[in-house]
């Protein structure tokens, strides 16, 4: 085996990599800022009060849901990191989300590729959002059952 060319294709499929995702996560995080400028942030999150509070999150976290929903871990997670600092969640907060999102990133497309080989799209869909649903849960009643014992903060 020669070892120069495995690292040769381990550094081109890594740049390759790198770039596909700063193509993608850079235009997210400027339209961000370019709702957050033009005030569609406030809005999205105001409507959004409803969906991330029922999962105790603010509503700015709606965007970074909306995003890893549809998207994936890694776009997902590079607006998390921009509206983390800016909405200043808590680590319990980010946990949450980042574990809804874990479960359940990219469904609606993985859905559609998985549908499109012959597997059942609703079932596909409907344990995945079900199986992200339970354990967030239990990781919010967790931290509740934590903060109650003077061990972790309670959720706002």
């Amino acid at each position: 085996m020669d070892w120069s060319k495995v690292l040769v294709e381990t550094l081109s499929s890594s740049y390759s990599l790198i770039l596909k995702i700063t193509l993608i996560v850079v235009p997210l995080l400027i339209l961000i800022e370019c709702l957050k400028d033009i005030g569609w942030l406030e809005k999205i999150a105001s409507h959004s009060q409803g969906v991330t509070r029922f999962f105790g999150l603010p509503g700015e976290s709606a965007i970074g849901l909306i995003v890893g929903f549809f998207t994936g871990i890694v776009f997902g997670s590079g607006v998390i990191m921009q509206i983390q600092q800016e909405a200043k969640m808590t680590k319990t907060q980010i946990n949450t989300l980042f574990l809804f999102i874990g479960i359940c990133h990219g469904v609606i497309e993985e859905t559609v590729v998985f549908t499109s080989m012959g597997a059942n799209g609703l079932i596909l869909f409907t344990s995945r959002f079900a199986a992200a649903l339970i354990f967030t849960f239990l990781y919010i009643w967790v931290q509740k059952i934590r903060g109650s014992k003077g061990s972790a903060p309670l959720l706002p």
